[in-house]
């Protein structure tokens, strides 16, 4: 056999045996090659890259409510967090994350999202028999004024502008005007230990916030805001306030 013929047959041979054991030089492993965001499908990954920046993991404080909470994970229905993260939240910071509603996640990575944040509660679950409903309407403002002194006046004030060294002013229409009802609703009955607020059942020691209470406190709560609530035009704010307490500026 020719030299030439030999050195040509050994190159190939080489390059072929170093493509079929996936070891060229410079190659990089499996793990660490490039792969559109689409393809991620490990939780931790995703909820850090989406979620963190506004809710705690159980590790930092976010700006809303955490989601590890266990009375949070109880109360809130799984279609409810669904939705919020496939669509968000009209109005406020939360924003729609599932690609064909503008955002950056498939269907399987929201399902993954969903699933491993109602994981952190196994083994945590709060007692589920006597939870208020997660969603209801406005009650009465004025009963609500009454129970807000009574629960929440301690930390927050009893004008809701805070209390130095203990919370901050829950009636400031900054903030107001970035959350929905619901938001002071869930947050009311789940608390958020990570800032040392307490859930509905501890305000008061001995004494759980009965679920008229709860509305009456966030109808309060709704009537300090200055316009509509996030999510609302002004024409559907004028259309319900009928149906609102009468103190309510909604």
């Amino acid at each position: 056999m020719q030299p030439r013929t030999l050195y040509w047959i050994l190159l190939f041979g080489g390059l072929a045996l170093l493509c079929g054991c996936d070891r060229l030089p410079g190659k990089p492993k499996e793990e660490n090659r490039w792969k559109p965001p689409t393809e991620n499908k490990n939780f931790a990954e995703l909820f850090d890259s989406n979620c963190r920046a506004c809710h705690s993991n159980g590790q930092t404080i976010g700006a809303s409510i955490a989601m590890n909470n266990p009375p949070y994970l109880a109360v809130v229905p799984k279609e409810v967090m669904h939705k919020a993260i496939e669509e968000g939240i009209p109005g406020t910071a939360m924003p729609a994350y599932l690609v064909k509603q503008g955002g950056m996640l498939t269907d399987e990575q929201v399902n993954i999202l969903v699933d491993g944040i109602y994981n952190w509660a196994k083994g945590h679950q709060a007692p589920a028999g006597d939870l208020p409903p997660y969603s209801a309407g406005l009650g009465d403002a004025e009963r609500g004024e009454s129970t807000f002194a009574q629960d929440c006046a301690s930390c927050h004030g009893s004008d809701g502008e805070g209390v130095k060294g203990k919370a901050g002013s829950v009636v400031d229409n900054a903030y107001l005007s970035l959350v929905s009802d619901q938001y002071p609703r869930t947050v009311v009955i789940a608390g958020r230990p990570e800032l040392g607020m307490p859930g509905f059942r501890d305000y008061v020691p001995g004494k759980p916030m009965a679920p008229e209470e709860i509305s009456d406190v966030v109808a309060w709560l709704a009537s300090r805001r200055q316009g509509p609530a996030p999510g609302q035009n002004a024409k559907t704010a004028d259309a319900t306030t009928g149906t609102q307490p009468s103190t309510s500026k909604q």
